[in-house]
């Protein structure tokens, strides 16, 4: 629940940022909160793979992932 109410705080915060900022910081800070988002979800799927599932995984991740 903290996380969806922090979320609302940035998206709200984006908002009332609109016409104070210049359109690539603002494009910027939703691509950080997409970015954030998206390793949440990778991590989600990776703690809760089989471990077949995560042997695959595991193939394809280089050491920069």
């Amino acid at each position: 629940m903290n996380d969806l109410i922090h979320d609302i705080n940035k998206l709200t915060d984006i908002k009332e940022s609109v016409g104070l900022f210049s359109t690539s910081t603002i494009q910027s800070l939703i691509q950080d909160m997409i970015d954030e988002k998206q390793k949440e979800v990778k991590k989600f799927e990776v703690e809760n793979m089989s471990l077949e599932q995560y042997e695959e995984h595991m193939k394809g991740v280089g050491f920069n992932d």
